[in-house]
Order: structure tokens, then C-alpha cells, then sequence
């Protein structure tokens, strides 16, 4: 691609890059407001608008009623309340097609004038499929919630939350790759291979923390334990299963033992990233990193702070909505900074 169509594409990907952050904390919003299945149908085209009748309303709230949300936790909900928790779905799905349609027009106008090389229309073909696949997983764990359980299973939220982070992550590596200019000696890669396996591992327990987070949300864990930095007065409180000793039992289906197993992995990432970040700032020769490495001890000191916020504030099987789009949004810049600082290493040692 020429310089000046490789700067064109790389702004554009920007823009889609803000456009997921807005879905993603709009997805945190859906969830913290229950409103995750009130929309019971996936109509892809004739789904982009809400009721705009008296009777439609009418139609969509009959279709709640039949679901099993409504019938065991929802039953004394009024047409005005179904009304607030279709409004943040119905744009929860809205804001995703918006997403899907703009990139869509980016790779077709790119591709029609011939701007596009091999290597990024393959690119391009598959950020596609990422982002079609996500929502995929958005109805399949929509799905989930529609049958005997008033909940969605917390496993396919958390790998909706996954694909998004995945996605992400391929368009932010894509776009600093279009944009860094690793010509000028300022911006050269760093070739320090051990610093560099470290980074990545702290990259992958910062994946395995929201992991644990995606299951602390599915499952409504908080406000089981919303004290801190004691566990309702204990310090340890990992609780297995008296009859089988499977591992997704005891780590994946314990509320106790995840809340348990996402501090205990919130201090490790505080502690690890710390000791990266004291270890890689003094790297010098790339101007980026030498800039942002700095910002990471905030970062995660943030991300800490929010996370106890959002556990004291949690009351039952409510979450503040503020602190946890907060807390979901700390983590996804964590771990994007991480990633970010992780493109300016050299892949092969020299």
C-alpha cells in the first residue's frame, strides 16, 4: 500500500476501534441493567428498529413475558420498565450492526479504488469474520437465557466478552503496524527477548483476570462477598464441590472460589506488573515505549481501585452499574497498553 493510503486506513481503523469500545461498555451496561434478554428474536434487518407504535410495544413486551426471565424474576415489571431495559439491548445490537456496516464500507470503498494489498485485504476479510462471529456468540449467549435458566450461561458471555477483546486487540496490533513508521531510528523495535517473553506472560494473566471477571459477572458473584480486603471476615475462602472434584466445578461454577481466585489474580497482575514495568523502563530506543511504559503503574493501580470499588458497592446480585463499566473499561485499556508496549519488541533477537 502507498504511505498516504496506509494513513487513510490506519485513522479509519481508529475510528472503528472507538466504535468497539462504545459496544463493549455498552455490552457492560446491558448486563448491569438486566437487559440482556429483553429482546427474545435475532432479526438481523427488521431488528435495527424499536417498537414505534403503541402496538408493537405491545408485541415485544407480550415476547418478554413468555421468557423465563420475566416469569421468575420479572413479573411485576410494567411496560414503561420493559421499556428502559429494551432500549439498552435494542442499542446494544444497533451500535454492533453500526460497527459491522462501517468496516464493511471502509474494505469496500478501499478495495474498489485498488487501495487495498494482499496482505491487508486478508486482513481486512477476516476482521470481517471476527466481527460477525462475535455477534454470533451475542445471540448464542442471548440463547442461553431464553430456555429453563433466567440467566445466560456466564461460559458464552464470557467468550462474547473474549471476542470482543479479540477483536479488538487484531484491529489496535493492525493499525499501529499501519501508523508506526519503524524507518525513522527513533521507532525502531527493541530487541530485548526476555523482557519480551515477560511481557507477554503478564499479557496472558491479565487475560486469565478477565476470564475470572467474565465469570464473576455472569454468575452475579460480588455481592456475595462485597467486603474487602477480608472475604464477609475470612481471608481464604475457597469452597469445592463435596461430590466431585472437577476442575470447572470448583474454578468455573463456585461463585465463592472464583471471587476468591479473581482477587487472588488482581493482586498478582498488580504485583507483576509492577515488576515489568521496573524492569523495562529504562529500555531506550523506540519513543513510543519510552513514552507509555510510564503510564502503565497508573494503570493498573486504577484498574485495582476499581475493581474494590466495585466489590463494596455491590449489593446482592446488583452491581453499580458506574463502577463496573468503569472497572470493564480499565481492564480492556490494561491490557490493550500491554499489547501496545508488547508491538514494540523485535520478534526475532539480533
Amino acid at each position: 500500500m502507498r504511505p498516504h493510503h496506509r494513513k487513510q486506513l490506519g485513522f479509519l481503523l481508529i475510528t472503528a476501534l472507538i466504535i468497539i469500545v462504545i459496544q463493549v461498555l455498552l455490552g457492560a451496561i446491558t448486563r448491569l441493567t438486566g437487559s440482556g434478554l429483553s429482546i427474545t428474536r435475532w432479526d438481523i434487518v427488521t431488528g435495527t428498529l424499536p417498537p414505534l407504535n403503541t402496538t408493537a410495544w405491545n408485541e415485544a413486551f407480550l415476547l418478554y413475558q413468555q421468557s423465563p426471565q420475566y416469569k421468575l424474576l420479572n413479573s411485576t415489571m410494567s411496560l414503561a420498565d420493559f421499556k428502559f431495559i429494551f432500549f439498552w439491548e435494542w442499542l446494544h445490537r444497533l451500535w454492533g450492526r453500526i460497527g459491522f456496516m462501517f468496516l464493511l464500507g471502509v474494505f469496500s470503498f478501499f478495495a474498489a479504488t485498488r487501495r487495498l494489498d494482499r496482505q491487508n485485504t486478508r486482513r481486512f476479510v477476516w476482521l470481517l469474520l471476527l466481527y460477525a462471529a462475535q455477534g454470533l456468540l451475542g445471540w448464542l449467549m442471548v440463547k442461553s437465557g431464553l430456555s429453563e435458566n433466567p440467566y445466560v450461561s456466564h461460559y458464552r458471555l464470557t467468550a462474547h466478552l473474549l471476542a470482543a477483546l479479540s477483536l479488538f486487540a487484531f484491529m489496535l496490533w493492525w493499525v499501529v503496524e499501519l501508523l508506526l513508521n519503524n524507518d525513522d531510528k527513533s521507532q525502531q523495535k527493541i530487541n530485548a527477548p526476555a523482557l519480551r517473553r515477560l511481557a507477554w506472560g503478564l499479557s496472558a494473566l491479565i487475560l486469565l483476570q478477565i476470564i475470572f471477571g467474565g465469570f464473576m459477572s455472569g454468575l452475579k458473584a460480588a455481592g456475595w462477598y462485597a467486603t474487602w480486603p477480608q472475604m464477609n471476615g475470612q481471608w481464604v475462602r475457597i469452597i469445592c464441590c463435596a461430590k466431585t472434584f472437577l476442575f470447572s466445578q470448583i474454578f468455573g461454577e463456585n461463585r465463592t472460589t472464583i471471587q476468591f481466585t479473581h482477587r487472588i489474580l488482581g493482586y498478582l497482575v498488580f504485583i507483576a506488573t509492577l515488576w515489568y514495568y521496573i524492569k523495562a523502563r529504562h529500555l531506550r530506543g523506540n519513543v513510543y515505549f519510552e513514552k507509555w511504559i510510564h503510564a502503565l503503574p497508573l494503570i493498573v493501580l486504577v484498574q485495582v481501585l476499581l475493581g474494590i470499588i466495585t466489590l463494596l458497592t455491590a449489593s446482592g446480585d446488583r452491581v453499580s452499574v458506574l463502577w463496573g463499566v468503569l472497572h470493564q473499561a480499565g481492564g480492556l485499556t490494561l491490557l490493550n497498553m500491554m499489547l501496545f508496549l508488547n508491538f514494540q519488541y523485535r520478534n526475532k533477537p539480533q
